[in-house]
């Protein structure tokens, strides 16, 4: 397989055989010229004088008659030539819309070029309807009988998306290989969270915005002589919820920058080392407004030191390294990756610190000492079996990750973006009235696991593993259904402070009917389960209320149509 059949998802086969300039022609195989040659002939010279006037024409005998008759006849002829001499000349060859079958179905050369494109894409519509354990009513310990309800976080019991997607494939060939640009974007109406990818919404709920829009750029990367340039999946992925309609916290489809190169050895293995972002795989503390006062913020956005309740991410000094090793073949795919993560400290202590109470002790100021840079590191393994025993189609996906100070590499609470911070109630925003769980990379403590102090304090990592998988069977070629799985263990740092173990796992189920070809009707059903423990064993309390609750969970369905192009 070649180098660069290492990247990305496959897209979806798209009908017909030809893209035309005109109407259809209606011969298999016909195309329409896009424009009709034309040329146009010289306009015949008349005989003149040397003075530049018509030569006069003298008939002085019978046989002179009959001279002009011939004459005349012979004028005609010339005139008739002139006028022949005026039509259209023969056509230049013309310039067809033809097929390129080079590279698969739908591809086809832009005219006057060597570089095939395929355009495709797909139009998906979403309702998801949820349990949502934050709006029960709770007995506050504050104030007996008071009665805490939840958040418009967890209010909602359905929600409803709309997103169009758009991507173009460009290559050729050259004489160091395959040349290939590759395009997607996504425009997305409704409900969001901010969790949005190739795979569409990561989600366990119906989020907490009824109107939101978003415009995505899900890939935009070059490919040449084996190296990939762009915004794309990063090389860690192996199983993205290849077979599900949500997407899973264990099996994140990140997207990231990269800069890459595989090499092919034949039969299918290949090998990638990569350079990626690694703004998109942080767990750290988020900026914040430090006013403290009711009513409207009057500070600007302030980011906090670090400390016992997380790390705050100092500059970018060493992108991700991420490398893999993969095998292609008939039966299915397998890959082992590893990756490094570097941690760097924002700063622990500062010229003025501010601490605000009500943000768990979180300390603001000018950094003066920041802990070493260290290294987080995860490695994975995946194994993808084609299953045409069992009927064309199936597929089994199994994948576990281990990570250490590099969370986001075996958990992902969203698929795109920044700095990411919290996972609340089973798997969603923060709200009041539900069980927030917190997650960091790192802590900042000193060696006897307290606050740190100038020379005493050291960056303390977070370890978490998970395993996924997903199941999918065709019980006819146009009726399909899959089941799926996931579990991921999270241990902070002993010297955390608010700052939880987390067990997650879901296992969900879900059947699509394509009554004609790229029409998708799915539905799914999934359930989340959170459970949380502080670091002295206890079981947290939740925000508003302050009751314990340890664990709680959700119900979610979703009912999917798509059509594919």
């Amino acid at each position: 397989m070649p180098a660069n059949a290492a990247i990305g998802k496959a897209i979806a086969e798209q009908d017909g055989q030809f893209f035309y300039a005109g109407r259809r022609p209606t011969g298999q195989g016909a195309a329409l010229p896009l424009a009709p040659a034309s040329g146009l002939g010289r306009p015949s010279a008349m005989a003149t004088a040397p003075g530049g006037s018509p030569r006069s024409l003298k008939v002085p005998s019978r046989l002179s008659e009959q001279s002009l008759l011939l004459g005349t006849a012979a004028g005609f002829v010339a005139i008739a030539g002139a006028q022949a001499a005026d039509l259209p000349g023969k056509a230049a060859p013309a310039e067809y819309v033809r097929i390129c079958d080079t590279y698969g179905a739908g591809f086809f050369f832009i005219p006057g070029t060597d570089t095939c494109l395929r355009i495709g894409g797909f139009v998906r519509v979403d309702y998801t309807v949820n349990t949502t354990p934050g709006s029960r009513a709770t007995g506050s310990t504050a104030v007996p009988g008071q009665r805490v309800l939840g958040t418009s976080y967890f209010d909602s019991l359905y929600g409803t998306s709309a997103r169009l997607t758009l991507n173009f494939d460009a290559r050729s060939n050259t004489e160091y290989g395959l040349l290939r640009a590759f395009g997607q974007f996504s425009a997305y109406r409704g409900q969001f969270d901010g969790a949005f990818s190739s795979q569409g919404l990561v989600n366990s709920g119906t989020h907490q915005s009824p109107r939101a829009s978003a415009i995505n750029v899900e890939r935009a990367f070059i490919q040449f002589a084996g190296f990939t340039f762009g915004f794309s999946a990063s090389f860690f992925n192996f199983y993205q919820g290849d077979v599900q309609l949500s997407g899973n916290f264990a099996a994140t489809a990140r997207s990231t920058t990269v800069l890459a190169y595989t090499a092919s050895f034949g039969s299918g293995f290949s090998a990638t080392v990569s350079l990626e972002d690694s703004m998109y795989r942080r767990y750290g503390n988020q900026d914040v407004w430090v006013d403290n006062a009711a009513g409207a913020n009057i500070t600007p956005l302030t980011r906090p030191l670090s400390g016992v309740y997380g790390l705050t991410y100092g500059a970018q000094k060493v992108p991700d390294i991420v490398a893999n090793l993969r095998v292609d073949q008939a039966w299915g795919s397998a890959q082992i990756m590893g990756a490094l993560h570097q941690l760097t400290d924002y700063g622990y202590a500062g010229t003025t610190t501010t601490q605000i109470p009500a943000l768990t002790g979180q300390n603001f100021g000018n950094p003066t000492n920041a802990a070493g840079d260290k290294f987080g590191w995860a490695v994975g393994a995946g194994v993808r079996l084609n299953l045409d025993m069992l009927a064309r189609g199936d597929v089994l996906w199994l994948q576990a990750v281990y990570a250490d100070g590099a969370l986001d590499y075996a958990f992902g609470t969203a698929n795109q973006g920044g700095d990411r911070q919290t996972i609340s109630g089973a798997g969603n925003l923060s709200g009041v009235n539900a069980l927030n769980s917190q997650l960091r990379d790192a802590v900042v403590a000193n060696n006897l696991g307290g606050v740190p102090v100038v020379g005493n304090a050291s960056i303390q990592t977070t370890k978490a593993w998970s395993v996924a998988a997903g199941f999918r069977h065709f019980w006819t070629p146009a009726l399909r259904s899959s089941i799926f799985g996931a579990y991921s263990d999270i241990n902070q740092p002993a010297a955390a402070v608010g700052l939880s173990d987390i067990k997650y796992w879901n296992v969900g189920v879900n059947t699509i009917w394509s009554p004609v070809r790229n029409l998708d009707l799915g539905l799914e059903v999934v359930y989340h389960n959170i459970n949380a423990r502080t670091q002295a064993g206890l079981v947290p309390a939740i925000s508003g209320g302050g009751v314990p609750r340890g664990q709680e969970g959700a119900w979610v369905g979703t009912l999917r149509v798509q059509r594919n192009f």
